[in-house]
């Protein structure tokens, strides 16, 4: 399920408030990043989030 998996159940967290993932050396495709900022923005109560990137492979297609 990868990225998007991990969307989709950080939606179900309602009450979140901070966050902090760390993603750092992993290939995450277009599908699952959007999948994540589809989560991400689900949680309505998120007030902090710290996103770490670092050394990431985008593999974007149709674009």
């Amino acid at each position: 399920m990868g990225a998007s998996g991990l969307g989709s159940g950080l939606a179900k967290c309602i009450n979140l408030s901070n966050l902090t993932l760390n993603l750092a050396e992993n290939l995450i495709g277009d599908e699952d990043a959007s999948g994540l900022g589809s989560g991400l923005a689900k949680c309505i109560n998120l007030s902090n989030l710290t996103l770490d990137l670092w050394q990431k492979l985008f593999i974007c297609f149709g674009l």
